[in-house]
């Protein structure tokens, strides 16, 4: 999938994501409206810090995997394509927005 845009996100609702997987950080969906780590809700959407996803089982905003399934599936789907590493997913480089229950 040479060239495929970028115009999908995904949301994985799992046990979360690996966010330093080699196939998936650069996959990640970035809350651009959130300063990371500030303690606060900057987009006013209800959730502080919530920059890569978020963790409603925690209620925090460390949606990162302690059980691997949810990372496993994210890579099903969005494993970085043409990166010589791993495996590619299936959904053509989309961003990868990351939700643990």
């Amino acid at each position: 999938l040479q060239g495929a845009a970028r115009k999908v996100t995904v949301a994985v609702i799992d046990t979360g994501v690996d966010l330093n997987h080699e196939d998936l950080r650069t996959m990640l969906w970035t809350n651009l409206g959130e300063i990371p780590g500030n303690g606060l809700d900057d987009d006013g959407n209800g959730y502080v810090d919530d920059v890569h996803g978020y963790d409603f089982g925690d209620m925090d905003s460390d949606p990162m995997d302690g059980n691997g399934h949810g990372t496993h599936c994210a890579g099903v789907i969005a494993a970085a394509a043409d990166n010589s590493i791993g495996v590619a997913g299936i959904a053509g480089n989309p961003r990868n927005a990351d939700v643990q229950i």
